[in-house]
């Protein structure tokens, strides 16, 4: 036997039940985009704070090979690319938030003003409703965050790794000297260092032509 099921009524939104809605939904992204920005914070500080122990143990022993240094810029390749996924995340929120303040706060300050007239700008939240898919591509924010954090960490480490060639085990006499102790599992020194300024060369090159331009300065 089967039993059929009749579909809800509808109901008719009034215009104060939509602007009820609207506003627990403005609240609701403010929200999620402050909690998105916070874990990208953490991360930075994880990666600041791994950048500052690794160095200052590389540093204060002698005895420690030149390559430890090399650890904080894996780790923080690592938070690169976990900070880059939450980035894509806070920045499919505040979109959101840019999104409602266009279309509800500043017709608000207008007299006259209606939602309505701002209507292809709320037609724009649309197609986000019921999933959470960045609009971001990954590697825009890596660029991003390159630009704004990372890059300046990678940059400290590289000059920390030469800090250590060039004084540990002992102080060098000469640059070709200090670049003959970067060698790594049998690799030549020379060809370690050369890889090193490609890598950072790639960092910087990603940092400034893929992040495109931030809305706020444009």
């Amino acid at each position: 036997m089967c039993i059929r099921t009749e579909a809800p009524p509808l109901v008719q939104l009034e215009s104060r039940d939509r602007a009820t809605i609207l506003v627990h939904f403005y609240r609701a992204m403010v929200g999620r985009a402050d909690i998105w920005r916070m874990r990208m914070d953490a991360t930075t500080n994880w990666a600041i704070g791994t950048t500052a122990a690794v160095v200052s143990f590389a540093l204060g022993n002698a005895a420690l090979p030149h390559y430890a240094v090399l650890l904080a810029s894996l780790l923080t390749g690592c938070f690169l690319m976990l900070e880059a996924r939450r980035l894509t995340f806070y920045h499919l929120f505040q979109q959101r938030v840019l999104l409602l303040e266009r279309a509800l706060v500043r017709p608000a300050l207008h007299d006259g003003a209606t939602i309505e007239s701002d209507a292809d700008v709320l037609a724009q939240l649309d197609p986000q409703l019921g999933a959470t898919v960045p609009t971001m591509p990954i590697l825009k924010a890596v660029a991003r965050r390159l630009r704004r954090v990372y890059v300046y960490l990678f940059a400290a480490q590289w000059l920390a790794w030469m800090l250590k060639l060039s004084a540990h085990p002992e102080p060098a006499t000469s640059v070709r000297e200090a670049i003959s102790r970067a060698s790594m599992a049998g690799v030549p020194g020379p060809v370690c260092f050369a890889a090193s300024i490609v890598a950072l060369g790639a960092a910087v090159a990603v940092a400034l032509t893929m992040g495109g331009v931030d809305r706020r300065k444009a």
